[in-house]
């Protein structure tokens, strides 16, 4: 399972989303994610993928796909 697919399957588990609403270009808001709910989707990325986002800049307009690039990008330095 490669990091979107893991990001996907959080998303879906946490806010009860059918995996097919997930797309890369969706942005966060329009799965219903403000910023509380940013912040919690962080802590468990950061806890079930062993990474440190607390650097990463991202609102709830950023799409799914920015969110799995920065993922991605602080994997890469772990």
């Amino acid at each position: 399972m490669d990091v979107a697919d893991r990001v996907t399957a959080v998303l879906v588990r946490m806010y009860r989303l059918a995996p097919e609403a997930v797309h890369p270009d969706q942005p966060l808001h329009r799965l219903h994610i403000d910023s509380l709910a940013l912040e919690e989707l962080r802590l468990v990325l950061e806890d079930e993928l062993h990474v440190d986002l607390d650097d990463v800049q991202l609102t709830s307009r950023s799409t799914v796909q920015q969110l799995v690039d920065a993922v991605c990008a602080k994997a890469a330095v772990a």
